[in-house]
């Protein structure tokens, strides 16, 4: 996915978690979706993943090693499960669900 600079509404990096391997990458958040640019390794798998805010039936929190405030977990309304690890969590949220706002569809939390 193509991003111009002007699309960006918030941008970070991230740990997403996968089954086997977990991925590393900036994530951006976008007015319609959240980009996730990924790679495993350097220049061996560049792993993207994008989620449209509208399909997002749900956000949760947790924390790392029982004390850190920085995971979130993003369900879809089809079931699909998305772990991020990202800096200022609370800040990312609320950024996720104003854009979800303007789109009408705020998430639960």
């Amino acid at each position: 996915m193509r991003l111009n600079k002007g699309d960006i509404i918030r941008a970070g990096h991230a740990h997403m978690r996968r089954p086997m391997r977990g991925v590393e990458g900036p994530l951006y958040l976008t007015k319609t979706t959240l980009f996730h640019e990924g790679s495993i390794g350097q220049h061996i798998e560049s792993v993207e993943t994008v989620i449209d805010l509208k399909d997002i039936k749900e956000i949760k929190t947790k924390n790392s090693m029982g004390m850190i405030p920085n995971r979130i977990k993003i369900i879809t309304h089809n079931n699909d499960v998305f772990k991020f690890s990202v800096f200022k969590r609370n800040d990312w949220i609320t950024a996720i669900n104003k854009m979800r706002s303007e789109l009408n569809e705020p998430a639960d939390y």
